[in-house]
C-alpha cells in the first residue's frame, strides 16, 4: 500500500507510486469509424500486437477474504469477465519476498528480483552509516535517482547473483526495448518510471535554474502540492524522433509564451547506450498533448456514435466519470490526483487519452480498494481500512467496475481490443485481513444473500485493525533485551545499531529473544509468539532481498504472524493509550501491555503467508490462450480465513493446480509475445502454458519441466525458499550465550547449499532465456537433475 503522502511523510514512508508515460504522434480519429489515432509509424511489434496496456492494482484480490463475500475481482465483473472470457486468469501467481508495493511493482517492471533490481524490502530501505547508525530512505524514487546515503543509487543493479555492483549502476530501464523499437511508452502512477519527488527530480531533469525549480522555490506550501500536481506521477518516454515529445510545448512558470517541454531521457548506465531520446513529465506538460484525444471542439471524442468526454469546458482533462483531474489536497487545481488514492476512473482515463493520442504502450497503477476513499462516509470502521462487505469497500469496487466497463467500451470503439492489444492485469501483493480467520473472536454482522453483491457487512466499532506490537518495549520488558535497533516492518527487517555480524553475540541473543517474545492475540484469545519465521543474512540473500549495496543488508528479518504489525524505527509509538505502559511492564504483563488494536489499518502484507504471497495475473490478447481460469477459483483460496493466526500454513502448502508463476515472469512473457528482448537475462521465464504461440524453442518438452523446477528453485516463495526459511528459523532459535554449535553447523551447511542453488539457478535461467529469445535448444537433462537435487537437499535441511 502506498499511504497518503501527508501521513507517509511523518512516518518517513513515501506516499508515492509512480507512473511511466509514453508518447507518440497524434492525429484526429474518424468520427464514424472505430479506429484509434495512428501510433508512431516506426512502432513494430510481433504477433499482430499494436498496443500494450498493463494495469497493476494495489491490494486488489482475486481470492475471497470472507467465504460469503465476493472477492474484489468478483465484484468487478467488467474486468473479471473481460479476462476470463477473452484470455486467461492465472490464480497461482506469487509475489517476491518481501511482498510489498515498491518491490513487487519494480519486480514486475524489470523481471528481476530485488537483489538484482535493488529494491527487495518494503516501501523504504535502510542504510548503515560508517558509525553503525541507520538512515531510512524511500524506495519510491525515479529509476536512475541517486538518493542513497552512500555511493550507491536508489536502485543498485547487479548483473549476477549473489548481488554485487562495482562500479555502482542502476538497472536497465523497463521502457528501453519499446522505445528502441520505435514505440512511445507511457503510464500512470507506476513505481519509479516517472518523476516521484519534486525535490530533487525537478532540478535533475529540468535544471537547477529552470522555471520548474523557480516555481518550486516560490511555493510557500511545505508539501509542494502544486508542483506535485504539475510534474509528478505521469511521464512519457519517447522513441527517437517521436513527434509527441518533439512537438510538445507549454507556457512555463514565469513565462508568457510557449516553449519546448520535453527533456533529455538520460540513462547513463543503459547497456549499449541510450542517446537521442526524449521524455515528457507531468500533467501540466502532458495535458496539451493528451487533449488531442478529443475529436470535437467541445472536448469530446465521438467514435461509432458514442461520445466520451476528454476535457471539460475549462480545457482540463477529466476522468471517466467526467470529473476534472485535479491535484490531491488542492481545490480545482488541474493536475495529477496523487499516488495514494488514484482511482480506476482517474488512472484509466489517462490510459485511454494516451492510447487515443497515439501512445501505443501504456502502464498504469490503481490504488487500494480496501481503504476509505476521499469523501466517503458511513463506513463501519472510522479508520482507513475497511473490511470485506463494508458499504464503503463495496462502493469503491462498484466504482472501479463501472470505470472498467467504460474503459473497455471506449477502447473497443477506438479499435483497441483483444485482436490487436496485449492486456496485462496484476496486483502487487495479497493481504491478510487482521482478525478475519474462521472461528475467531470478532465476526461481522452481515445481511443479504451470501455470494452476491447484496451481501453487506458491518463490524463492531473499534474491532477492525491490525494488532500493533511495541516491539522494543516488549523485548525489553519480557526478554530483558534493550539492544538498540531500527525496525522496518512488513516483514520486520531488523538493523542493529553498530551493525554487528551474523554470529556476534548481540545479534544471536536478539534473534533468540525476538523468536521467543509473546503477545496476547485479541482475535484468538490466546498468547502467541510474535514471529512466525526469521531469516539471517544468508537466507535473506537466498530470498533475493540482499542487493549490491552491503550497507543495506538487515541484521536479520522476522516475518510476524499476519495479525501483528511491529512498530517502525528505533522506538515504539507513544500515542496509543495502552502501549506506553509497555516498557515498564513485568514479563508477566508485557504480553498484554505491549499490543493494541490499531483501527487505522487492517490489511497486512510483506509477511510469509499464502494469502499475502499468492496473487493473480490476467492476460488477454494476441498469442494468449483462452483458458478462463488457470488454477483455483476465487472461493477456493487461499485467504485470510484459512487456518488461524497461531498456525499459518506455508505458501507451498496451497496445492493450486494452476500454472505456478511469480512477478518476475510477467516481463519476459510480455516481451516474448511482443517480439522484443531485454539486454539482460530476466529472473523469470515465459509462461508458455498460457500462450498459443511458443516463442523460440519454448515448445520443446524439456522446456516445461525445466521451467517448472526452476521456479521452485529460485522463486522467493517457492519450495527452496520455503525450506531454507523454515530451516533457518529453527536454527536461529537454538543455542545460548555460551554455546551456539547447532547454528554454526547449520550455517556451514546452508552456505554450501546456497552456493549450489545460485549456481544451478543461474545456469537454468540462462538456458531458458536462450531458448525463449535466442532460439537455442534446451541442453540435455543435466540442469533438471541438478535442480531436483538442490530441492531435495533443501527439503532435508528443513526436516
Amino acid at each position: 500500500m502506498r499511504l497518503a503522502r501527508r501521513a507517509a511523510a511523518a512516518a518517513v514512508i513515501a506516499a508515492a507510486v509512480s507512473a511511466a508515460a509514453w508518447g507518440a504522434t497524434s492525429s484526429t480519429a474518424s468520427t464514424n469509424g472505430a479506429s484509434a489515432t495512428s501510433v508512431t509509424p516506426s512502432c513494430h511489434l510481433a504477433n499482430g500486437i499494436k498496443h500494450v496496456i498493463e494495469v497493476t492494482f494495489d491490494n486488489v484480490h482475486y481470492n475471497r477474504d470472507n467465504p460469503n463475500v465476493l472477492s474484489d475481482l468478483e465484484q468487478m465483473p467488467a474486468l473479471n469477465g473481460f479476462i476470463t472470457s477473452n484470455g486467461t486468469m492465472l490464480s497461482n501467481n506469487h509475489t517476491p519476498m518481501i511482498g510489498h508495493t515498491a518491490d513487487d511493482i519494480i519486480t514486475n517492471l524489470s523481471g528481476l528480483y530485488g537483489d538484482r533490481q535493488g529494491q527487495g524490502l518494503t516501501n523504504t530501505y535502510e542504510t548503515y552509516g560508517s558509525s553503525g547508525t541507520v538512515t531510512p530512505k524511500s524506495s519510491f524514487a525515479y529509476w536512475t535517482s541517486t538518493y542513497g546515503v552512500d555511493s550507491f543509487p536508489n536502485q543498485p543493479y547487479s548483473a549476477k547473483v549473489p548481488a554485487a555492483g562495482s562500479p555502482p549502476k542502476t538497472p536497465p530501464a523497463p521502457w528501453v526495448p519499446y522505445t528502441r523499437a520505435g514505440c512511445d511508452f507511457g503510464g500512470v502512477s507506476t513505481a519509479n518510471i516517472e518523476l516521484e519527488n519534486v525535490n530533487p527530480d525537478l532540478a535533475n531533469f529540468f535544471g537547477a535554474s529552470s522555471p520548474e525549480v523557480a516555481q518550486l522555490n516560490a511555493d510557500s506550501d511545505s508539501f509542494k502540492d502544486a508542483e506535485v500536481a504539475d510534474y509528478v506521477g505521469l511521464g512519457v518516454h519517447c522513441a527517437q524522433g517521436s513527434a509527441f515529445c518533439a512537438n510538445a510545448q507549454g507556457v512555463k512558470y514565469g513565462q508568457t509564451t510557449p516553449s519546448s517541454t520535453a527533456v533529455t531521457d538520460s540513462l547513463p548506465d543503459e547497456p549499449g547506450g541510450y542517446a537521442g531520446f526524449q521524455a515528457l513529465f507531468g500533467h501540466k506538460y502532458l495535458q496539451p498533448q493528451l487533449k488531442a484525444a478529443a475529436n470535437k471542439p467541445d472536448g469530446t471524442r465521438v467514435v461509432n456514435g458514442h461520445t466520451y468526454e476528454v476535457y471539460d469546458s475549462a480545457g482540463n482533462l477529466v476522468d471517466l466519470n467526467g470529473g476534472e483531474l485535479d491535484g490531491a489536497f488542492l481545490s480545482h487545481y488541474p493536475g495529477f490526483p496523487g499516488f495514494g488514492g488514484i482511482s480506476a476512473a482517474q488512472s484509466l482515463a489517462y490510459v485511454a487519452d494516451m492510447q487515443e493520442a497515439g501512445i501505443p504502450i501504456t502502464y498504469a497503477y490503481i490504488s487500494d480498494a480496501h481503504e476509505k476513499k476521499f469523501g466517503q462516509s458511513g463506513c463501519s470502521n472510522s479508520g482507513t481500512a475497511q473490511g470485506p462487505g463494508d458499504s464503503c469497500y463495496a462502493q469503491t469496487l462498484a466504482g472501479y467496475n463501472a470505470a472498467f466497463d467504460t474503459f473497455f467500451k471506449r477502447l473497443a470503439d477506438d479499435g483497441i481490443d483483444k485482436s490487436n492489444t496485449l492486456f496485462i492485469f496484476a496486483a502487487d501483493e495479497g493481504d491478510h485481513f487482521a482478525g478475519a480467520n474462521a472461528d475467531r473472536a470478532v465476526t461481522p454482522s452481515c445481511t443479504g444473500t451470501p455470494d452476491t453483491t447484496t451481501y453487506s457487512c458491518t463490524y463492531p466499532a473499534g474491532t477492525i485493525g491490525e494488532q500493533q506490537v511495541s516491539i522494543h518495549g516488549l523485548l525489553s520488558a519480557q526478554e530483558g533485551n534493550s539492544t538498540p535497533f531500527y525496525s522496518e516492518p512488513q516483514g520486520d527487517a531488523v538493523f542493529i545499531t553498530g551493525n554487528p555480524g551474523p554470529k556476534d553475540a548481540t545479534t544471536r541473543t536478539l534473534e533468540r529473544d525476538y523468536l521467543s517474545a509473546t503477545v496476547n492475540d485479541t482475535y484468538d484469545n490466546t498468547t502467541e509468539t510474535v514471529a512466525a519465521y526469521a531469516a539471517d543474512p544468508e537466507v535473506e540473500q537466498l530470498l533475493h532481498f540482499v542487493n549490491a549495496d552491503p550497507a543495506r543488508t538487515p541484521s536479520f528479518t522476522v516475518f510476524p504472524r499476519p495479525d501483528f504489525y511491529l512498530s517502525t524505527g528505533t522506538g515504539d509509538p507513544t500515542s496509543n493509550p495502552k502501549t506506553p505502559n509497555c516498557p515498564t511492564s513485568t514479563p508477566a504483563t508485557a504480553a498484554a501491555n505491549c499490543v493494541v488494536i490499531n483501527n487505522g489499518f487492517a490489511w497486512d502484507h510483506g509477511y510469509y503467508a499464502p494469502e499475502i504471497d499468492n496473487t493473480w495475473l490476467g492476460l488477454v490478447g494476441p498469442g494468449v490462450a483462452h483458458k478462463g481460469v488457470d488454477g483455483f477459483t476465487a472461493g477456493q483460496g487461499p485467504s485470510s480465513e484459512d487456518g488461524s493466526n497461531q498456525n499459518p500454513q506455508p505458501v507451498t502448502g496451497v496445492k493450486n493446480p494452476g500454472t505456478w508463476a511469480d512477478h518476475t515472469d510477467i516481463r519476459p512473457t510480455v516481451l516474448a509475445l511482443a517480439g522484443l528482448k531485454d539486454d539482460y537475462v530476466d529472473d523469470g521465464r515465459v509462461l508458455v502454458e498460457d500462450l498459443t504461440v511458443k516463442p523460440g524453442k519454448t515448445g520443446q518438452p524439456k522446456f516445461d519441466d525445466l521451467a517448472k523446477c526452476y521456479k521452485q528453485l529460485n522463486a522467493s516463495v517457492g519450495q527452496f525458499g520455503t525450506d531454507v526459511l523454515v530451516a533457518d528459523t529453527k536454527a536461529l532459535k537454538t543455542g545460548s550465550s555460551t554455546s551456539d554449535t547447532t547454528y554454526t553447523r547449520f550455517g556451514s551447511e546452508l552456505k554450501l547449499l546456497g552456493t549450489a542453488r545460485d549456481a544451478v539457478a543461474t545456469k537454468i535461467k540462462n538456458d531458458l532465456f536462450d531458448a525463449e529469445f535466442d532460439n537455442k535448444p534446451i541442453p540435455g537433462d543435466v540442469d533438471l537433475k541438478a535442480c531436483q537435487g538442490v530441492l531435495i537437499a533443501a527439503a532435508l535441511l528443513a526436516k
